[in-house]
């Protein structure tokens, strides 16, 4: 798939989304810098792309424009109908309870928890979320895909134990198939360094072979 039809099926253009979210461009713009939603997943200058967890990749499309996920409108409904200069706590507000949620159910302690959210938040602002999550417009999806990629990891030893103890092979593969849902496919400008292509397109055929 050419990169520029890959950010068409699952971005909007920033224009896009501030009709999508019924805001200015210049509100966007200041939610963005006071960290109050999340910043635009991918620039592109026409000579590259730029996310901040993989940087910037050159491309060879004449590509140019600030890239969103329009799931991500709902967190600028969210802060746009919050009281001014409120903004970034309501967002963290409502983000930190569907997160604490979800995390509940996996983790032993509150320490733990708000250890992990925490080591989220930086994620979510710098729209690092919106490449990697399927749906990034809900704390219970978020963390539905960080708690699956961290067992993946821990169990295969970051996608080099096809056949690890303690695990069947048919529950393995599940796991596999529930984060292959839970993450996004990845760009073709950064599949090869992503951990789709390592934990689902790598290792799924090698443990179902094994």
């Amino acid at each position: 798939m050419l990169l520029g039809v890959y950010l068409r099926k699952y971005f909007v253009e920033k224009n896009t989304f501030t009709m999508l979210a019924g805001i200015s461009i210049d509100r966007l713009d200041q939610l963005i810098a006071d960290k109050a939603i999340p910043s635009a997943t991918y620039t592109c200058d026409g000579d590259s792309i730029y996310s901040e967890i993989f940087g910037r990749t050159p491309i060879s499309e004449p590509l140019t424009g600030e890239y969103f996920r329009p799931e991500c409108v709902r967190w600028a409904h969210i802060a746009n109908r919050a009281p001014f200069g409120s903004e970034r706590s309501t967002v963290i507000a409502e983000l930190t309870k569907e997160l604490r949620g979800a995390l509940e159910r996996h983790c032993e302690s509150e320490k733990i928890i708000e250890s992990k959210i925490q080591g989220y938040l930086p994620y979510f602002f710098n729209g690092t979320f919106g490449l990697c999550i399927a749906d990034p417009s809900n704390g219970a999806s978020i963390a539905r895909k960080e708690i699956l990629q961290e067992k993946l990891v821990e169990i295969t030893e970051n996608g080099n134990l096809p056949s690890p103890a303690g695990i069947s092979k048919e529950d393995l593969l599940k796991l596999i198939d529930d984060y292959a849902e839970s993450a996004m496919p990845f760009s073709p400008a950064e599949y090869e360094r992503s951990s789709r292509k390592r934990l689902v397109d790598d290792l799924r055929p090698v443990v179902d072979r094994a």
